[in-house]
């Protein structure tokens, strides 16, 4: 099992933050790599992401379900889903909330994550998972300050 605890910083208020990280197709256009698919009955969607470990490149197809709770600006993201050969299965539960920063304007983004990875690129996927999980951070974050910049600008 990965575990991933992150921390975003958004130049941001909490609710332009949490206006954003509720709206599924804006976030992912924050994620390299990510797209979006179909919404079904159920509210859930069909999504993909495309991962590069180190040399190797692994795409991804899952259904995504996410529960919010906007008085508290606290989510979770529940992913089931496979590479795109089906060789490899993984289950993530992801959780964030939006806080104010306590030194100057701006938010927080807290992050907790879970994720269960079976099959044969598993042992791969474990071994660059932390460097994969501070890149793909990084990314996030630099594309989540640009939208929020545009959207105050806007």
């Amino acid at each position: 099992m990965i575990e991933v605890n992150e921390r975003v910083d958004a130049p941001s208020a909490p609710q332009t933050v949490w206006d954003l990280l509720s709206d599924p197709h804006a976030v992912v256009n924050c994620v390299p790599g990510a797209s979006l698919g179909e919404q079904h009955e159920d509210g859930s969607f069909d999504a993909g992401v495309t991962v590069k470990f180190g040399p190797a490149k692994v795409n991804f197809k899952a259904r995504v379900a996410l529960e919010l709770d906007a008085p508290a600006m606290a989510g979770k993201v529940t992913a089931r889903g496979k590479d795109n050969q089906g060789g490899t299965r993984f289950h993530t539960t992801m959780s964030f909330n939006v806080v104010a920063q306590t030194d100057g304007p701006g938010s927080t983004i807290l992050i907790q994550a879970q994720v269960e990875i079976s099959g044969r690129l598993a042992s791969l996927i474990e071994t660059g998972a932390s460097l994969v999980v501070k890149r793909m951070t990084a990314e996030f974050s630099e594309r989540l300050a640009a939208h929020l910049a545009g959207v105050a600008a806007g």
